[in-house]
């Protein structure tokens, strides 16, 4: 028997809804279209320039690829706000909690496993092509298998990103109960809840188990930040929601900028960096949701959003940031085996750079073959959760 979990209709009836009742927004694929690419290009930097930010001329010009943490935040932030539309929009979460976990299920974790398989297979050409014995470890095969690579984060050996495909399957779980509170209670509840039990698990693993902070359970909180914006976007924002949204933006921006003048990445590394995720995330993902929001009343406002070829990347960008790392891995042990006088960092890059085509070229074969099969048939209103 299926369960369905109210939400309360709109406190103003009289605005229409923002949303066509065929189509999706397109502005919110080249949000996750521009995500992805700053994913990339960071891995394209660190992996032969290492986690150092530059102090000579090459600082400007690629430090900024250091800080791709927050596209991270922006993805959770996209997720809370595409999942809730539909919800919003009916009233209702069809089908029930099971129901969604099976959508979810279908839309995560065969691309997911397909991707731990390349990856392994990919670890495993590496070591060969490195000459060292070959050593997979079960343990984190099976920490892979079952997403607890977030909480067991030495052994996640295959694929550095998939940490955060973990947090936010971990989320879904959270889902419904959050929608139940939207509709009983309202945003502001969703958003105490949400606080309360991220900032409660936040302060538990940094006294008790600092070494698996890369859990994030703040991202609870930018997940929830999402979902009400989602639920705010279902009814077309008026004017002052829309100046209130500019000035949300602007204020988030310069506090995650203040935090990061005073605690940078630097040349040894990001590790002060990171000990204030805690507090920047969210700032991020208040900065993300209002800036969807306020793109939201009239998406003209940045037509790169809906620039087709990039909107195009982002119907296809899960595939890209699944594959994107072993693919940039592979054709780096390929470089410096055959050509070790490219091992100098500038040559690395450029031949990295060179080799981008091919990367993005196995991405959209891997979305045509593990991601396209299993997205619904029928899509949402709101456009793809994912």
């Amino acid at each position: 028997m299926s369960i369905s979990v109210p939400i309360q209709s709109a406190p103003h009836p009289q605005r229409h809804s923002a949303l066509p009742q065929t189509g999706h927004r397109n502005f919110l694929d080249g949000v996750r279209g521009l995500a992805a690419l700053w994913v990339v290009l960071s891995h394209l930097w660190i992996i032969p320039c290492g986690l150092g930010a530059r102090n000579n001329w090459l600082g400007p010009l690629t430090n900024w690829t250091l800080y791709s943490h927050f596209a991270v935040d922006i993805f959770i932030v996209v997720s809370g706000f595409c999942l809730i539309l539909p919800a919003a929009r009916d009233g209702t979460l069809l089908g029930g909690a099971w129901v969604f976990y099976g959508r979810r299920a279908r839309r995560i974790l065969p691309p997911f496993y397909a991707a731990l398989v390349l990856s392994v297979l990919v670890f495993v050409i590496i070591e060969a092509l490195h000459d060292k014995p070959l050593e997979i470890s079960l343990p984190a095969l099976l920490a892979n298998i079952l997403l607890l690579q977030d909480i067991l984060p030495k052994l996640n050996l295959f694929n550095g990103p998939f940490w955060s495909i973990a947090v936010e399957w971990q989320i879904y779980f959270l889902f419904p109960a959050l929608v139940w509170f939207l509709g009983k209670y309202g945003k502001r509840s969703v958003l105490i809840f949400a606080l309360v039990v991220s900032g409660a698990l936040t302060a538990f693993l940094q006294w008790r188990h600092p070494e698996i902070a890369q859990a994030c359970p703040w991202y609870l909180l930018l997940f929830a930040i999402g979902l009400c914006a989602g639920k705010v976007s279902a009814q077309c924002p008026d004017r002052n929601e829309t100046v209130l949204c500019a000035a949300l933006i602007v204020l988030s921006l310069a506090g995650v900028a203040a935090v990061i003048h005073a605690h940078p990445i630097t040349g040894h590394g990001g590790g002060d960096f990171g000990a204030y995720l805690p507090l920047i995330d969210p700032l991020a993902g208040i900065g993300t949701a209002a800036g969807l929001l306020w793109v939201t009343r009239s998406p003209r406002r940045v037509p790169l959003l809906s620039w087709r070829p990039l909107v195009s990347l982002g119907t296809w960008a899960y595939s890209l940031y699944l594959v994107h790392l072993p693919c940039l891995l592979l054709l780096n042990a390929l470089v410096t085996t055959f050509r070790p006088e490219w091992r100098q960092p500038l040559p690395h890059v450029y031949a990295l750079i060179a080799g981008l085509p091919l990367v993005f070229g196995a991405a959209r074969l891997f979305f045509l073959a593990f991601e396209k099969p299993f997205l619904s048939r029928k899509k949402p209103a709101s456009g793809r959760t994912q």
